[in-house]
C-alpha cells in the first residue's frame, strides 16, 4: 500500500471531520435555532465544502492524465507571469509549501518527462481548485452572512493560486533540463 504523505493526511482527516460535523450541526439545527448552532453549522459546510471538493477534483482529474501535452501553449510561462512570480519572490518559498503527492515529483521513480505532466496535472488540479472556491458565495442565498462566505472562498482560492504559480514557475526549468538530457542522449 502507498505510505500517504503527512499533508495527505491531514487533508482527508479535516474533510472528513468536518463533513461529519456539518452532518451533526444540520440535524442539531432541525431541533436547536441558536445563533451559534447556525454559525457552526455554516463554518464547517464551508470547510467541509472546500476540502472535500478539493479531493474530489484530486481524485478525478488525474483519471485524464494521458491526454496532458506539457508542450501545449496553455503551460507555456508568459513573460508577465515570469515578471510576477519574481516580484512575489516564488524561488525562495516554493519549498515551503506543502505537497500533497511527493513521489509524484520523485526523479528516482519517474522520467522527467512525466514529472512533468505530473505538474501539469497539479496545476490543472489547483486551476480549477481556484475556480470552485468561488461556489460557496451560492450559500449566501439561503445563510446570509456574505463575509463568511466572501473571505472563505477568497482565501481558499489564493490557497491554491500558490501551487499554480509554483507547477508554472518550475516547469520552464524542467524543460530546460529535459531538453539537456534528450541532446546528451542524441549525441
Amino acid at each position: 500500500m502507498k505510505k500517504w504523505s503527512k499533508f495527505k493526511k491531514i487533508m482527508n482527516i479535516v474533510a472528513l471531520v468536518s463533513t461529519v460535523l456539518t452532518i451533526i450541526f444540520f440535524i442539531i439545527v432541525k431541533f436547536n435555532k441558536k445563533v451559534i448552532i447556525e454559525t457552526l453549522k455554516i463554518t464547517f459546510l464551508t470547510i467541509a465544502f472546500h476540502f472535500d471538493i478539493r479531493l474530489i477534483i484530486g481524485n478525478i482529474v488525474p483519471l485524464f492524465k494521458n491526454k496532458i501535452n506539457i508542450n501545449s501553449n496553455y503551460y507555456k510561462l508568459r513573460k508577465i507571469e515570469e515578471k510576477i512570480y519574481n516580484i512575489i519572490k516564488v524561488k525562495k518559498w516554493k519549498t515551503k509549501a506543502p505537497t500533497y503527492e511527493p513521489d509524484e515529483i520523485n526523479i528516482d521513480k519517474y522520467t522527467i518527462k512525466e514529472i512533468l505532466v505530473n505538474m501539469c496535472n497539479s496545476e490543472i488540479i489547483h486551476t480549477i481548485n481556484t475556480i470552485v472556491s468561488y461556489i460557496p458565495l451560492i450559500f449566501i442565498i439561503w445563510y446570509g452572512k456574505p463575509i463568511v462566505f466572501v473571505i472563505t472562498s477568497i482565501c481558499a482560492s489564493m490557497y491554491d493560486l500558490q501551487f499554480v504559480a509554483i507547477q508554472r514557475y518550475n516547469r520552464p526549468r524542467m524543460m530546460k533540463i529535459m531538453e539537456r538530457k534528450e541532446k546528451i542522449s542524441v549525441i
